[in-house]
């Protein structure tokens, strides 16, 4: 019976617990992003926290918010929001070990009153019409099988006036990427669970077609830059020990192949194939 997308990102996740555990994911931060570097940032902590009040501030959320965490991951992002801004948080991922960590989180940063998980697929929820200020999702729209459907969600639960905003990797827009470079990027796509990416022009579109106004595109390819130089470095000593573990069954392909996606995604930003996008737009 072949997988369904939900179920790709499922066994994505359950496969590289340890990856991100052992080489990203703070205690303090719980954060599967990457950070937000300026001339003030000392350390891989600042910079997680940092795009963390980054977005918050393009998204203009406010402690009166209602906020949904589109793909949640441990929680990082709500909890940050729940605890420095003050807003209410619900965090949704179809990963239950996610949901679980991100639960007994909120409990030790004392927000278990603001920040909630949920299991749920973003793109097809329950909740009623008009339920959120705004939609958070922080590189976790490209594992959506159809963005149309996500924003179209979206645009269905926001409030007027509700916010969206879409932290991503976004394909280059000029020239479009050709065959031969599609190819080159499908390691990275296979082995992050990704179906696909698009331009920032192409989310504009769909954004503009699902009724959306007030769409700014911001670029913070160099803010997050160094983080790519962070996970290079841990790759280099990393690399050659995983594949002969994978050789030996060891490992699962989807451990092994979360390695050869990050190298994947480290050459292609190299050779400029796609950039660090963030688009923020608002429901009438």
């Amino acid at each position: 019976m072949a997988l369904t997308q939900i179920d790709r990102v499922i066994k994505y996740y359950d496969s590289t617990v340890i990856d991100y555990m052992l080489l990203w994911t703070g205690r303090k931060d719980l954060a599967m992003h990457y950070g937000y570097y300026d001339e003030k940032i000392k350390n891989h902590f600042e910079a997680l926290m940092k795009m963390n009040e980054v977005l918050a501030k393009f998204a203009k959320i406010s402690k009166d918010d209602q906020v949904l965490d589109a793909g949640c991951g441990y929680g990082g992002s709500a909890i940050w929001l729940a605890k420095n801004i003050g807003c209410e948080v619900l965090g949704i991922t179809p990963v239950p070990y996610q949901i679980e960590k991100a639960i007994k989180s909120a409990k030790i940063f004392n927000v278990s009153d603001k920040a909630r998980f949920n299991i749920g697929d973003y793109a097809n929820t329950s909740f009623p019409n008009s339920s959120f200020n705004v939609i958070w999702g922080l590189e976790s729209i490209v594992h959506a099988e159809n963005k149309k459907d996500f924003i179209q969600e979206s645009y269905r639960l926001l409030k007027p006036q509700g916010r969206i905003l879409i932290s991503e990797y976004m394909l280059r827009e000029n020239p479009p990427l050709s065959d031969e470079e599609n190819k080159f990027i499908d390691p990275w796509l296979k082995g992050w669970a990704m179906p696909n990416l698009l331009t920032a022009s192409e989310y504009k579109l769909l954004l503009l077609n699902a009724g959306f106004k007030n769409i700014n595109i911001h670029e913070l390819t160099e803010n997050v830059r160094p983080s790519l130089r962070r996970l290079e470095r841990l790759l280099w000593w990393r690399a050659v020990p995983a594949k002969i573990v994978y050789k030996l069954g060891i490992i699962s392909s989807e451990h092994y192949g979360n390695v050869e996606a990050s190298e994947c995604q480290i050459k292609s930003l190299k050779r400029g194939l796609w950039k660090y996008i963030v688009v923020t737009a608002e429901k009438p």
